[in-house]
């Protein structure tokens, strides 16, 4: 059972929780869940909460008349045992719902019962009938009111009612129920609908049962009693069992609420929530196109970029030379030695010389040996001096320059003649497809207690 999946369907069917008294799922349940209620007999009992998804979640608590005791141990004791094995088991105690303000006439039922393995005997599922004696004058005159809603020991509902020609037992035999059965109950003006739900054939098979109202209001402080009631024939009062299985769960709401509905929200009670959010598919579609101009591309110029230098000479050969001191050497008078000259014209050095007859730096003579002013010179002496001699040392020159060598490295780009144009798609986003949110309940339950023939296979059809 999932709480969540039959509030969801009730708000897609009704749009609020307005209607929707009272909600218990026995499922995971645990003596953890139960309260504790002290009566004025100084007895504990147990009890369990509405469910927070009801209109009121602070009334209708439930009470486990079976799980009765001096202390709260005790109740808990007994309440782990009613509450195994995910259901509320009805053969330890009736589960009694306080009315707290709903009138018994005119509500409606969800109720998912199973029946105990290997047994089935009559009992209420669903009862709040009672019976008294009104006096008038001399004479004792019965008076009832309520409804018990049952099963027989074949394996048939039945609806007990009170009216003016006295009790009426109405047993509905081609409703046939499984082991596990989804039912439905709703009280209107002037009948009571009893519905059993076919979640496998998607069915809703239902009896109405002719009631007067005033037949069956009850005082709004008294109870509904699922598993036994204030008056059946195999019961005392109440509290006493009479129901040879478990619940589920129920859901209990005000008003008449018409079975087909009470089906679908019974899915809620054996089935699981989910929840899809909205799905959205998108894709693009084109709207037209931009135009671009394309523009040959080719050569736009050239960068150069330096390779290395070069010398190159320029202008005339031009004599280059120098001397150098070597030594000194004797001459005698009259022999002859060269003179040197050193000539500087800015870049160019060079030198000449001149040959000398020797005299003595004394005689205040010069001797040309050679040449226009030649002469002799008389009266040489037979005297020596020291006279410097040098190495000569001459070349060629000219004048040099440095030039620097540069290589092209051509550069490409877009040139100004136009050579076509291209066409661009322009697109758009749109919304394709929408898959709406959904949500509700999925059955989910074993479907074999819910299978037909289950009576029939117990050896008890009729």
């Amino acid at each position: 059972m999932s709480e969540k999946a039959l509030n969801a369907i009730l708000l897609d069917g009704l749009g609020s929780n307005q209607r929707l008294s009272a909600l218990y799922d026995f499922l995971g349940a645990s003596a953890l869940n139960v309260g504790f209620v002290t009566g004025p007999d100084g007895n504990v009992t147990g009890s369990f909460s509405n469910s927070i998804y009801s209109n009121l979640p602070a009334l209708h608590t439930g009470f486990l008349l079976g799980a009765t005791g001096s202390d709260e141990t005790a109740v808990t004791n007994k309440a782990s045992d009613i509450l195994a094995g995910d259901t509320l088991d009805l053969t330890y105690g009736n589960f009694q719902v306080p009315l707290e303000g709903l009138d018994a006439s005119n509500i409606s039922a969800i109720i998912d019962f199973e029946f105990q393995d290997g047994n089935i005997d009559d009992g209420v599922i669903l009862g709040c009938f009672e019976t008294g004696v009104d006096t008038v004058g001399a004479s004792e005159v019965r008076n009832s009111q309520g409804y018990n809603i049952g099963v027989t020991d074949r394996g048939h509902l039945f609806c007990q009612t009170y009216s003016s020609l006295g009790d009426s037992i109405e047993v509905i035999s081609s409703i046939e129920l499984s082991k596990r059965n989804v039912i439905g109950v709703s009280l209107g003006e002037s009948f009571i609908t009893v519905s059993h739900f076919d979640y496998f054939n998607s069915l809703v098979q239902s009896v109405d049962f002719p009631v007067s109202k005033n037949f069956i209001t009850k005082d709004s402080n008294t109870s509904l009693n699922f598993g036994g009631s204030d008056t059946y024939f195999r019961a005392t009062d109440n509290k006493t069992a009479t129901f040879s299985g478990a619940l589920h769960g129920l859901a209990i709401f005000s008003g008449f609420v018409d079975p087909s509905f009470l089906k679908e929200l019974g899915e809620g009670l054996v089935g699981n929530y989910f929840h899809n959010a909205a799905v959205e598919t998108s894709a693009e579609r084109v709207t037209g196109y931009s135009e671009t101009i394309v523009f040959k591309t080719g050569i736009t110029g050239y960068n150069y970029n330096s390779t290395g230098t070069l010398e190159i000479m320029t202008g005339r050969e031009e004599f280059t030379g120098s001397v150098s001191l070597t030594s000194s050497e004797s001459k005698e008078e009259g022999e002859r030695f060269y003179k040197y000259y050193t000539l500087n014209n800015g870049s160019v050095k060079t030198f000449y010389k001149e040959e000398l007859g020797k005299l003595h730096s004394n005689s205040g003579y010069i001797y040309y040996p050679t040449g226009e002013g030649a002469y002799d010179t008389l009266g040489l002496n037979d005297v020596s001096e020291s006279i410097q001699t040098y190495a000569e040392f001459t070349g060629i020159t000219q004048d040099r320059i440095t030039i620097d060598l540069y290589g092209k490295t051509p550069l490409t780009g877009v040139l100004s003649e136009v050579s076509g144009v291209t066409q661009t798609p322009l697109k758009e986003s749109y919304i394709a497809s929408v898959e709406p949110a959904s949500s509700g309940a999925i059955l989910s339950s074993s479907s074999d207690s819910f299978k037909k023939n289950y009576i029939y296979y117990m050896g008890g059809k009729s």
